[in-house]
């Protein structure tokens, strides 16, 4: 006999333990439609849950609701396994530590099945290698596992590999992965024989940081004095490596020159600034008053390779104590320490917001209402640009802008702004020696383009090369406003 909602009960639990893939989820089965006069024992229906375990693969928001407006509640940590209970469209509805929201599920992948996933299995890194938090390039680099370093690999889709390794867990390129310890090497490649006289040489035209990488990011092993000659083993992106009486690493090559420098010439680089020759007295009795024209980093020594003390902001009123080759020593709200002389100024510098542009303001808003801790302060009007001077223009200072958390905090920020450039009224951006004039071009080299900058050419430090900043240049009073993309902040 048919007994009336039963047939219908029984397929709804069927088809709750029948999933595919990711999607499989189970719902709670419907009220009963059993009639009263049911035997007592008749079969049991029971609901059935079901999950789908993932693998965060950033640091993902937990939201209240499937959508970027909603509220927040809690970060779910990188690497943190999460049950997905249920798909809509881009987002996953997941349980964490026992909490249930949405999260986006570009940022979650799949565990392999213990079926499914060979033993595990070590390789060797075979070059400097991105561990990516996903399977393409397009995806945030967690971190880079050195040459020859051996990782675990668990999993393979295309050309891309699943490891952990030293570095934690993530994607790299499995075209540089080896099993072998020590990949063999070309003999042509062991130790390739050079002549004698196709050594290339170079002069230090300046005191030059001798560093452990290609970039100020990278540690200062030494100080090569101006005249040195040194051996040009390598170069790479506006950085050579050579081997010089400080040892082997990596020198700008702005600094280095065919032939020796005069010794008697004056040479006003900023490298040489950084150990000054000479001081002479501003006041002998309490010093002068100057004031910050900008937003200005004090610094514990004459030169912008000494770490900074804290950032003076413009308009206030300092004590200048004495200077030397570009460089004033002053007392300020932060101590007493160095700042750059040429941003600082006799008479103090009339208030900045009056000047700033609609765009501008828009953006500095924005950034200070989501970005609060990724940055320092903001710099706006100030002569020698025009963006600048016409209130076009801020630069955003970027908190430990010289380590990878400060590096990553500066991406997630350039590409919000990048995102939401017709919303805020973005023109084009600079950032870690990168410019960025809209999405045919993308990012392109600054520095050492020849082409942009190139009043710099003499100058060029972090703060030039905008490696503690991101210069934002707006188009003044162009932005059209409405719904913002929020999805950089989940990088």
């Amino acid at each position: 006999m048919k007994i009336p909602g039963r047939t219908a009960a029984l397929a709804l639990a069927m088809t709750m333990t029948v999933g595919t893939g990711a999607q499989a989820y189970a719902a709670p089965v419907a009220a009963s439609q059993v009639p009263s006069a049911l035997p007592a024992t008749g079969p049991a229906i029971k609901s059935v849950k079901s999950s789908v375990a993932k693998r965060t693969t950033a640091n993902l928001r937990l939201r209240a609701k499937s959508t970027l407006q909603s509220s927040t509640l809690r970060v779910i940590p990188n690497g943190a396994k999460v049950a997905v209970l249920d798909t809509k469209g881009s987002w996953d509805k997941v349980r964490y530590s026992g909490m249930t929201g949405w999260s986006h599920n570009s940022y979650l992948h799949a565990l392999a099945s213990a079926s499914k996933t060979p033993s595990q299995t070590a390789r060797y890194t075979t070059a400097n290698l991105n561990l990516r938090a996903g399977a393409g390039t397009n995806h945030l680099s967690l971190g880079v596992i050195p040459q020859g370093r051996k990782v675990t690999l668990h999993r393979v889709s295309g050309n891309w590999a699943q490891v952990t390794s030293s570095k934690g867990s993530g994607w790299v390129s499995r075209l540089y992965l080896s099993s072998s310890a020590q990949p063999s090497i070309p003999k042509k490649q062991e130790k390739p024989s050079v002549p004698k006289q196709s050594q290339k040489y170079a002069y230090a035209s300046a005191f030059l940081n001798l560093r452990a990488g290609a970039g100020t990011s990278h540690r200062s092993i030494g100080v090569i004095s101006k005249g040195e000659k040194v051996a040009v083993l390598a170069t790479s992106r506006g950085w050579s490596k050579v081997r010089s009486s400080k040892g082997t690493g990596w020198s700008s090559s702005a600094y280095l020159v065919s032939k020796a420098p005069d010794s008697n010439k004056h040479d006003a680089t900023p490298v040489e600034r950084d150990k000054p020759q000479s001081e002479h007295q501003i006041s002998p009795t309490g010093g002068s008053a100057r004031y910050a024209k900008t937003n200005l980093n004090l610094r514990s020594g004459a030169g912008v390779n000494h770490r900074s003390l804290g950032v003076i902001s413009k308009g206030e009123k300092l004590t200048v104590h004495l200077s030397t080759s570009g460089w004033s020593k002053v007392t300020s709200s932060k101590g007493t320490g160095y700042v750059s002389s040429k941003y600082l100024s006799v008479g103090k510098p009339t208030a900045e917001i009056k000047n700033v542009r609609p765009d501008t303001q828009r953006v500095m808003d924005t950034v200070r209402r989501l970005f609060s801790g990724d940055y320092t302060s903001f710099g706006t009007i100030r002569p020698g640009s025009v963006g600048h001077s016409s209130g076009r223009a801020v630069d955003v200072m970027i908190s430990r802008y010289n380590s990878a958390g400060g590096v990553q905090a500066g991406d997630r920020i350039a590409r919000f702004l990048i995102d939401n450039r017709s919303q805020l009224g973005v023109s084009y951006l600079i950032w870690q020696d990168q410019i960025w004039l809209g999405a045919q071009k993308g990012w392109e080299p600054y520095s050492t383009s020849g082409k942009y900058g190139t009043h710099l050419s003499n100058d060029w430090n972090d703060t030039t090369r905008h490696m503690d900043h991101i210069h934002v240049e707006t188009h003044g009073s162009s932005a059209r406003g409405g719904a913002l993309d929020y999805s950089a902040l989940n990088d």
